[in-house]
């Protein structure tokens, strides 16, 4: 993991998992790993498509105090309509499993920045409040 020692309940210094299965262990030695903190998040991404259009997504939510029993940095996150989120943002635009985390909601300054660096608004997902259809959802329940 790459989380701040600070953002970790309990952080330990272990070996990368995942690695280790084809590698030496010595060589995937300094992954620090533990459960992430309970708190405030901004979950998010900024990438370039294969026919070069900035993309990126943008969701707030928080880290909730469940004990992971897993390895890395990780933590379980609540994100509103995270449903819906995942399935006309993620999925439908092609992102790949991992994004970045932001310790506190800082939604409104990333969208900016997102726009200031050329996003095109319309490149910028979001979770939609549930009163807010994506354009890929179908209105009718």
């Amino acid at each position: 993991g790459n989380t701040c020692s600070k953002k970790l309940t309990k952080g330990e210094m272990k070996y990368q998992a995942i690695m280790a299965r084809s590698l030496p262990v010595e060589v995937t030695n300094g992954t620090l790993e533990g459960d992430i903190v309970p708190g405030p998040i901004t979950f998010y991404r900024l990438q370039s498509t294969a026919d070069n259009i900035l993309r990126a997504y943008v969701a707030e939510g928080e880290v909730l105090p469940v004990a992971t029993r897993s390895f890395g940095g990780i933590g379980v996150f609540a994100i509103p309509e995270m449903g819906r989120f995942y399935r006309h943002v993620l999925i439908q635009k092609n992102y790949p499993h991992h994004g970045a985390v932001a310790f506190g909601h800082f939604g409104k300054a990333l969208f900016e920045v997102f726009k200031y660096i050329g996003v095109c608004t319309c490149e910028i997902g979001y979770n939609q409040p549930a009163s807010l259809p994506y354009p890929t959802e179908n209105p009718f329940k």
